[in-house]
């Protein structure tokens, strides 16, 4: 008898939460990471919004182009907060790029706070036609430290199909915030 109101007293502790708890020596929580766009998609625009899925520890951001013709490939430099998000890695995954089959390429370079990205189509010589809004290149980060960093997007161009490839005009590029709690 007195066994089971022992294994008894030890499984109430366990489910109400006692016997472990939080009383400051065990360890934080992981921080969560969320993300808002700047502006919403527009045509002639490149915008930054959070992807669908991901969890708190990772998260991609897309960078969605809407209502642009003969799309060949981009480049710009990521900038944003090291000591609260870092970048993990961009991919070509879902980018209008890979129509028609076409392979695509994607460059990154630097660390810290500043990433170089490109990506362009391989292996065709005919862009995209964008019509509404479609991803280009989704861009992963994660969690560093609560707070906040803005995502900015500098030195950013969209080139066309031609030969040598030419920067597509008068396109507005558009980054967001990131919130780690």
């Amino acid at each position: 008898m007195r066994a089971a109101v022992s294994l008894l007293t030890a499984i109430l502790l366990v489910s109400s939460g006692c016997g472990g708890g939080d009383g400051g020596g065990g360890a934080a929580a992981a921080p969560c990471l969320s993300f808002v766009g700047l502006q919403a998609p527009a045509a002639g625009r490149v915008v930054a919004r959070l992807a669908a899925g991901g969890s708190c520890a990772a998260r991609a951001v897309e960078l969605v182009v809407t209502d642009v013709s003969d799309v060949f490939g981009a480049q710009f430099v990521l900038t944003f907060d090291a000591t609260k998000v870092s970048y993990a890695g961009a991919s070509s995954q879902g980018s209008f790029l890979t129509s028609g089959g076409a392979q695509v390429s994607v460059q990154e370079g630097g660390g810290g706070g500043s990433v170089s990205v490109g990506i362009s189509r391989i292996g065709v010589s005919t862009g995209v036609n964008v019509t509404g809004s479609q991803v280009l290149i989704r861009l992963n980060f994660a969690p560093v430290a609560a707070g906040a960093s803005t995502l900015s997007l500098g030195s950013a161009i969209l080139f066309g199909s031609q030969t040598p490839p030419q920067p597509k005009p008068g396109l507005t590029w558009s980054g967001g915030s990131f919130t780690i709690q």
